[in-house]
């Protein structure tokens, strides 16, 4: 019986070009100990970034997902109480 082994899978918008398809693989190579070679899909629908599926993991670093990210950050910040600063002398 033999192992189905499923090939990682890149999901990038465009444009790009083999030297960052490259460091890409390179930086998942260090990250994971041990090399990827991408079937890349390339996806106009995520504007900037990339989508990566190695091994039943995703690792998304899209455009959408760090504004989303930020997007969150801002919202809790401007729902945080505000407190005012206490002044010297008061008591």
């Amino acid at each position: 019986m033999s192992t189905v082994r499923k090939n990682p899978i890149l999901r990038i918008a465009p444009p790009y070009d083999d030297a960052l398809l490259r460091r890409i693989e390179k930086g998942f190579a260090d990250m994971l100990g041990f090399g990827v070679q991408f079937d890349v899909r390339e996806d106009p629908s995520l504007l900037c970034g990339f989508i990566a599926y190695i091994r039943g993991t995703v690792y998304d670093a899209s455009g959408k997902t760090q504004l989303s990210g930020v997007s969150a950050y801002l919202v809790d910040a401007m729902n945080a109480p505000v407190h005012a600063p206490e002044q010297e002398g008061s008591a």
